[in-house]
């Protein structure tokens, strides 16, 4: 026999007295009831939570209300509202911009003010690095002359 034929048969002993294990034990565990899933473990405590938890019932819930009222109120009193809520979109509208231009204004100034406390406060870094920048191209320089000098020497 090779030794892929005593794998095999090892293998089979093997699933074979698993098998006789599973025959043996399966009378004495009981089998599994299967239970219908609970619709909901926890209600919800307030309408807030109905609300977040079915969020589309929610605005079929508002939609009916609304056509509800309308409904109920005469044309008139509905038309009425309807333009001093509209009325009052606008204004709200007219603050609302100028609200956000007073902000972008704010944050332009506020970033101005934040340029200029940077720039003040980096001014010693910014010239230290300047003058290693310099000092090092001098080196640099330097170092160069000096390489060739000595290139120019064993040249000779």
């Amino acid at each position: 026999m090779s030794k892929s034929d005593l794998r095999r048969e090892r293998v089979a002993t093997r699933i074979s007295a698993s098998q006789a294990r599973l025959k043996r034990d399966s009378g004495a565990v009981p089998a599994a009831v299967r239970r219908d899933p609970m619709p909901d473990a926890y209600p919800p405590e307030n309408y807030r939570g109905l609300a977040r938890e079915y969020p589309l019932l929610t605005v079929a819930a508002g939609l009916g209300v609304g056509m509800l009222v309308a409904a109920l109120l005469p044309r008139k009193f509905a038309s009425k509202a309807a333009q001093r809520a509209l009325g009052a979109a606008t204004v709200a509208a007219e603050l609302g911009l100028a609200y956000s231009k007073h902000a972008r204004d704010a944050a332009g100034e506020a970033a101005h003010d934040g340029l200029e406390k940077i720039t003040e406060t980096t001014a010693p870094l910014r010239q230290r690095a300047t003058s290693a920048g310099k000092s090092a191209r001098s080196q640099g320089l330097r170092l160069a002359g000096e390489a060739i000098k000595l290139a120019t020497r064993l040249r000779r």
